[in-house]
């Protein structure tokens, strides 16, 4: 429930939806488990898990959502070594070389035989809506897994008119300025990581972890023309969190009096709890968002 890493995206115009409406677009591609021949699943389970009878979790004027992923475990290496044996007992048995057309056909039926026996593995992903102010925030630290769980969205929904929230803003140009002037926007404050590149030659990096980020050899490297890709922010002492010149927000962690504020919520309360915690964080990470794009400016082309 904890959101730890956003990948951001921003509704082109307003939305609204029915909880009813919603559920039934989602239960068009709801989860299966892996068949003999598959090899891998993608669909909607549960919002809140054992604790939800429902595959969306409306709560003031949010959605969760949840998208689970089973995938057969059948590694390269193991099915190369296969193909190289077959291959090597044809050509010794036949006399002849195997091409890569007959190569490919031996792989596929190694893969058909080995696909029902193989091992699966699971996960779960995790992504909201705010109808409010048109965000929709994927648990993610990777764009191309939160591509693909709004790709299933649309699917479900026949259309869905999001755009990268920050695709549109050159963020190391404001990454490097604020750490150039060692000044955050008002509300943040600057951390102790960051990553720095050479605009010149971008295989030149510098990656700094729990460093003086004020110090004089990062003034150095800024002079020089390095210009920042990533820059560890702290929000109000509420949300600490890596801020990416791509988009993405990685490592964000709460502070512990934002953490337990629900704690006193019996256990046996399980599902209230959670809903709780998914407001709790749904309008700790809106909040921190709007404060951000304030900062960056309003972007009327989204």
């Amino acid at each position: 429930m904890w959101f730890s890493n956003l990948i951001c995206y921003r509704f082109k115009q307003d939305v609204s939806y029915t909880q009813e409406d919603f559920e039934k677009a989602l239960e068009q591609d709801i989860f299966r488990a892996c068949g003999s021949q598959d090899m891998s699943t993608f669909g909607w389970v549960n919002a809140l898990g054992k604790h939800g009878q429902t595959l969306s979790h409306f709560s003031q004027n949010s959605i969760l959502l949840c998208a689970k992923r089973e995938e057969k475990v059948l590694p390269a290496a193991v099915i190369n070594d296969m193909v190289a044996e077959k291959v090597e007992q044809i050509e010794r048995e036949e006399n002849r070389p195997v091409k890569k057309k007959e190569k490919d056909e031996l792989k596929e039926n190694i893969l058909a035989t080995l696909l029902p026996q193989a091992f699966k593995k699971s996960s779960l992903q995790f992504a909201f809506i705010d109808q409010e102010s048109g965000w929709v925030i994927v648990n993610s630290a990777s764009f191309n897994k939160a591509e693909e769980m709004m790709a299933l969205l649309r699917k479900s929904l026949g259309t869905l008119p999001i755009v990268p929230a920050f695709a549109n803003y050159d963020l190391d140009v404001f990454l490097t300025d604020w750490l150039t002037k060692f000044e955050a926007p008002e509300g943040f404050a600057i951390g102790n990581d960051a990553e720095l590149q050479d605009a010149a030659d971008e295989g030149a990096q510098v990656k700094l972890k729990q460093h003086d980020l004020a110090s004089d050899e990062i003034k150095l490297h800024l002079e020089n023309g390095k210009r920042v890709t990533k820059l560890a922010l702290d929000w109000k002492e509420r949300v600490q969190f890596l801020l990416q010149n791509d988009g993405s927000i990685k490592r964000v962690s709460y502070n512990d009096a934002l953490k337990e504020q629900n704690a006193d919520i019996p256990k046996e309360d399980l599902a209230i709890k959670l809903d709780a915690d998914f407001i709790l964080v749904s309008e700790e990470i809106k909040e921190l968002l709007e404060d951000l794009t304030k900062e960056l400016g309003e972007k009327d082309d989204l």
